[in-house]
């Protein structure tokens, strides 16, 4: 059953949510902002998925949660072992890292095309992203 008919912008990233719809069944994801399509795409492969963003967003059948990644609230990421963000700032990648090693978790990044930052290069299907593994 589809959820969400949006932008569907998200034959940019089916390598993306592939990856993840075959290894994981739940994520987070940082600053979903207003393009929820990977997360929609993601719950109609039946990965649960928790969005946060430090501007409370609200799409009907996702769960998105006010949080800011400077100074995360941990209990929102419990027993959670996969992390993604879309174009995240530069800046905010540190954080992400840090994030993701205290939770032992997984972290991908899928950066603006111009940007590079660091991590392990995956390519999978029609996308490339960067992840961390810390698990």
């Amino acid at each position: 059953m589809e959820i969400y008919r949006g932008l569907n912008h998200t034959y940019r990233y089916e390598g993306l949510v592939n990856y993840i719809s075959g290894s994981y069944g739940s994520t987070v994801e940082i600053g979903i902002g207003q393009f929820p399509d990977v997360a929609f795409a993601l719950l109609n492969k039946g990965v649960r998925v928790t969005a946060t963003d430090i501007i409370p967003f609200n799409y009907k059948g996702l769960k998105v949660v006010v949080d800011d990644i400077t100074l995360p609230d941990l209990s929102l990421y419990d027993r959670t072992n996969l992390i993604y963000s879309l174009r995240p700032p530069p800046e905010l990648v540190f954080y992400m890292v840090k994030l993701a090693k205290t939770l032992s978790a997984v972290l991908i990044i899928k950066p603006l095309a111009s940007e590079y930052p660091s991590g392990k290069l995956i390519s999978h299907g029609n996308t490339t992203f960067f992840m961390w593994s810390y698990r």
